[in-house]
Protein backbone atom coordinates (compact mmCIF):
# COMPACT_ATOMS: atom_id res chain seq x y z
CA UNK A 1 0.00 0.00 0.00
CA UNK A 2 2.83 2.40 0.84
CA UNK A 3 4.44 1.88 -2.54
CA UNK A 4 1.12 2.84 -4.18
CA UNK A 5 1.20 6.19 -2.36
CA UNK A 6 4.73 6.81 -3.62
CA UNK A 7 3.60 6.24 -7.20
CA UNK A 8 0.73 8.66 -6.69
CA UNK A 9 3.05 11.33 -5.27
CA UNK A 10 5.86 10.85 -7.79
CA UNK A 11 4.27 13.05 -10.50
CA UNK A 12 3.84 15.85 -7.96
CA UNK A 13 7.46 15.55 -6.87
CA UNK A 14 8.62 15.73 -10.48
CA UNK A 15 6.60 18.90 -11.02
CA UNK A 16 7.60 20.71 -7.82
CA UNK A 17 11.21 19.54 -7.38
CA UNK A 18 12.57 21.71 -10.23
CA UNK A 19 10.81 24.76 -8.77
CA UNK A 20 12.40 24.12 -5.39
CA UNK A 21 15.81 23.62 -6.99
CA UNK A 22 15.55 26.97 -8.80
CA UNK A 23 14.57 29.00 -5.74
CA UNK A 24 17.12 31.73 -5.11
CA UNK A 25 18.72 32.21 -1.72
CA UNK A 26 18.42 35.64 -0.12
CA UNK A 27 22.14 36.19 -0.73
CA UNK A 28 21.68 35.38 -4.43
CA UNK A 29 18.76 37.82 -4.62
CA UNK A 30 20.88 40.57 -3.08
CA UNK A 31 23.73 39.85 -5.49
CA UNK A 32 21.29 40.02 -8.41
CA UNK A 33 19.78 43.27 -7.12
CA UNK A 34 23.23 44.87 -7.03
CA UNK A 35 23.83 43.39 -10.49
CA UNK A 36 20.66 45.10 -11.73
CA UNK A 37 22.31 48.39 -10.82
CA UNK A 38 25.63 47.50 -12.44
CA UNK A 39 23.79 46.41 -15.62
CA UNK A 40 21.31 49.29 -15.74
CA UNK A 41 20.77 50.85 -19.16
CA UNK A 42 23.29 53.46 -20.27
CA UNK A 43 22.29 56.87 -18.96
CA UNK A 44 20.65 55.59 -15.77
CA UNK A 45 21.72 57.69 -12.79
CA UNK A 46 21.60 56.75 -9.14
CA UNK A 47 21.19 59.79 -6.94
CA UNK A 48 22.66 59.80 -3.44
CA UNK A 49 22.39 62.92 -1.29
CA UNK A 50 21.60 65.04 -4.34
CA UNK A 51 24.56 63.86 -6.43
CA UNK A 52 24.10 61.66 -9.51
CA UNK A 53 26.31 58.59 -9.92
CA UNK A 54 26.72 56.17 -12.80
CA UNK A 55 25.80 52.50 -12.50
CA UNK A 56 29.29 51.20 -11.72
CA UNK A 57 29.82 53.74 -8.93
CA UNK A 58 26.37 53.08 -7.48
CA UNK A 59 26.88 49.30 -7.49
CA UNK A 60 30.28 49.64 -5.81
CA UNK A 61 28.74 51.88 -3.16
CA UNK A 62 25.99 49.35 -2.45
CA UNK A 63 28.51 46.52 -2.21
CA UNK A 64 30.61 48.45 0.34
CA UNK A 65 27.55 49.48 2.32
CA UNK A 66 26.18 45.92 2.31
CA UNK A 67 29.53 44.49 3.45
CA UNK A 68 29.30 46.70 6.54
CA UNK A 69 25.64 45.87 7.20
CA UNK A 70 25.66 42.19 6.22
CA UNK A 71 25.41 40.89 9.80
CA UNK A 72 22.15 42.83 10.25
CA UNK A 73 20.63 42.03 6.83
CA UNK A 74 19.18 38.55 6.36
CA UNK A 75 16.79 39.04 3.43
CA UNK A 76 16.62 40.87 0.13
CA UNK A 77 13.80 43.02 1.49
CA UNK A 78 15.95 43.99 4.48
CA UNK A 79 18.75 44.83 2.04
CA UNK A 80 16.40 47.16 0.19
CA UNK A 81 15.08 48.73 3.38
CA UNK A 82 18.34 49.14 5.29
CA UNK A 83 21.03 49.41 2.61
CA UNK A 84 19.70 50.33 -0.82
CA UNK A 85 16.96 52.86 -0.12
CA UNK A 86 18.53 55.75 1.77
CA UNK A 87 21.69 57.26 3.12
CA UNK A 88 22.56 55.92 6.55
CA UNK A 89 24.34 59.22 7.24
CA UNK A 90 21.77 61.79 6.15
CA UNK A 91 18.61 59.67 5.96
CA UNK A 92 17.85 61.06 2.48
CA UNK A 93 16.18 58.66 0.08
CA UNK A 94 18.19 57.38 -2.86
CA UNK A 95 16.65 58.00 -6.26
CA UNK A 96 17.00 56.33 -9.65
CA UNK A 97 16.72 58.50 -12.75
CA UNK A 98 16.08 56.45 -15.88
CA UNK A 99 17.47 57.54 -19.26
CA UNK A 100 14.03 58.88 -20.24
CA UNK A 101 14.14 61.24 -17.22
CA UNK A 102 11.60 59.31 -15.16
CA UNK A 103 12.78 59.31 -11.54
CA UNK A 104 11.70 56.81 -8.87
CA UNK A 105 12.82 56.07 -5.36
CA UNK A 106 15.52 53.44 -5.06
CA UNK A 107 13.14 51.51 -2.81
CA UNK A 108 10.56 51.31 -5.62
CA UNK A 109 13.26 50.44 -8.17
CA UNK A 110 14.64 47.58 -6.07
CA UNK A 111 11.24 46.24 -4.99
CA UNK A 112 10.26 45.99 -8.66
CA UNK A 113 13.51 44.17 -9.45
CA UNK A 114 12.98 41.83 -6.48
CA UNK A 115 9.44 40.97 -7.64
CA UNK A 116 10.82 40.22 -11.11
CA UNK A 117 13.42 37.86 -9.57
CA UNK A 118 10.83 36.09 -7.47
CA UNK A 119 8.51 35.54 -10.44
CA UNK A 120 11.24 33.96 -12.60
Amino acid sequence: MKSGVVWLLLPLLLVFAPVQALALSEEEKITLLVGSVRNAPEGTRFIRNGKAHDAADAASHLERKYAKAQSRVATAEQFIQHVASASSTTGREYLVRHPDGNTVTAAAFFMEKLRELEVK
